[in-house]
């Protein structure tokens, strides 16, 4: 298994996307910081446009990776590897990949312009929401045989996790604000990885006031220590299903 990632790793390190993808963090991150007087309106920006693009890139990508290296998979397939190996070893080197790629592009300026709780936040809300979408991507591209069929349905899960998921929280928010919903909603927002990891940075920097009702009922739960643990370990069931489900469906796929 760790040949394997090894060698997956280091050709990815050498794969175009990824370093493009990495510059163009860095590109981004570094632009916004030297536009902006104010490091913290620039965190803001830069988390509202991180925690929506990360996403899309990283799981376009793992689903692309996964059918271009379809006929390598197959060959190491019938070596005496176990099959799990094979995609386990295959996901923690795209995710290795992108989250250094993340870290560098993003890392580096938080480092230089704002190395506070709120950047070490966005940080790691990133670098989580990599992790999550590698294993969702390549769940997705194992699931099904046709690429175009699984971009497509990559795509129609980064728009109802960005959009769809907002609307429909927000309409039950408001519609039913004047009942006890808390516990209804919070598990709801632990549901989507993008919107929680966009709230956690948002506590940091205490905008949460500015959203109303909504921003109150997160900011009670979430912006406690242990509603911050709780939110992390709601990212590692978001990485650690998805790839577990991978795995068991690639053991069981016929090649």
């Amino acid at each position: 298994m760790w040949k394997v990632y090894k060698y997956t790793l280091l050709d990815l390190l050498r794969n175009r996307f990824a370093m493009g993808y990495a510059a163009m963090l860095l590109a981004v991150s570094t632009g916004l910081f030297l536009l902006e007087a104010d490091n913290t309106k620039a965190l803001i920006t830069l988390a509202q446009v991180l925690l929506a693009l990360a996403p899309l890139l990283t799981l376009v990508f793992t689903i692309i990776w996964y059918y271009n290296q379809y006929e390598f998979t197959v060959l190491l397939a019938v070596q005496p590897l176990h099959r799990g190996a094979i995609v386990r070893a295959q996901s923690m080197a795209v995710g290795t990949a992108l989250l250094l790629a993340f870290l560098f592009g993003v890392g580096l300026p938080v480092a230089a312009w704002a190395p506070g709780a709120v950047g070490w936040t966005l940080l790691l809300s990133g670098l989580s929401l990599t992790a999550v979408f590698t294993a969702l991507g390549t769940l997705v591209a194992v699931r099904n045989r046709d690429r175009a069929k699984a971009v497509g349905i990559g795509l129609i899960t980064w728009v109802v996790l960005v959009l769809v998921y907002d609307a429909f929280l927000l309409w039950l928010m408001f519609t039913f604000s004047d009942r006890p919903i808390e516990p209804i909603v919070v598990p709801l927002a632990a549901l989507n990885p993008i919107d929680l990891a966009r709230m956690l940075v948002m506590l940091k920097v205490d905008l949460a006031a500015l959203l109303g009702y909504t921003g109150a009922v997160y900011e009670r739960f979430f912006g406690s220590t242990g509603g911050m643990l709780a939110a992390f370990a709601a990212m590692v069931l978001w990485t650690l299903l998805p790839a577990m489900a991978a795995v068991r469906r690639f053991v069981r796929k016929d090649l």
